[in-house]
């Protein structure tokens, strides 16, 4: 084989591959946009826990974002959440920490692939003061419920111009 065909062969691979890689990065860039309204966040359960040993009360939510979509390149990056307290059984108006939400951010730092999940545990660590408030109130309006602020923060290639992508959700889910 002469020195020109093997060029030509070297160069006409080289042309194929590329072909490939841009026909897959603009199949996955056309699904960006549609693929935004598809992102779903959800907190499937809090729980009030008291350490034994330290006695410090803490709650936890379990929370989910789920890419349903073909996109690839999502990242979920940050968790905030803020959450208030209510009663759960009675028709009580009163509500904890309304104006002053107990609040938590968590790095998260993960791909959210492909029809995938990125599920995580969110802890609020509240003051002692307001853990007394919160053993109160539990103990007068028992059972409760917590009413949650969620914002799941996602990078995309757009950061640099836009920031991050904030999909905000409220949701009111018993406390176990």
């Amino acid at each position: 084989m002469s020195l020109i065909r093997i060029l030509a062969l070297i160069f006409t691979v080289l042309s194929l591959t590329s072909l490939v890689y841009i026909s897959v990065a603009s199949a996955n860039y056309l699904n960006f946009y549609p693929s935004l309204g598809d992102i779903k966040q959800q907190i499937s359960r809090v729980s009030y826990q008291r350490d034994p040993v330290s006695n410090q009360t803490s709650i936890v939510s379990h929370v989910i974002v789920d890419n349903p979509t073909d996109y690839s390149v999502f990242v979920l990056m940050f968790l905030d959440l803020k959450v208030r307290f209510l009663p759960g059984a009675s028709s009580s108006n009163a509500t904890l920490f309304t104006i002053n939400p107990l609040t938590s951010s968590q790095l998260i730092n993960k791909p959210l692939a492909p029809h995938s999940q990125v599920i995580s545990d969110i802890l609020v660590s509240p003051s002692p003061e307001q853990a007394n408030q919160l053993a109160d109130f539990n103990r007068t309006y028992y059972p409760l419920n917590v009413h949650c602020d969620l914002t799941v923060r996602i990078s995309t290639f757009l950061d640099p111009e836009t920031g991050y992508v904030l999909f905000v959700s409220e949701q009111t889910v018993h406390l176990t």
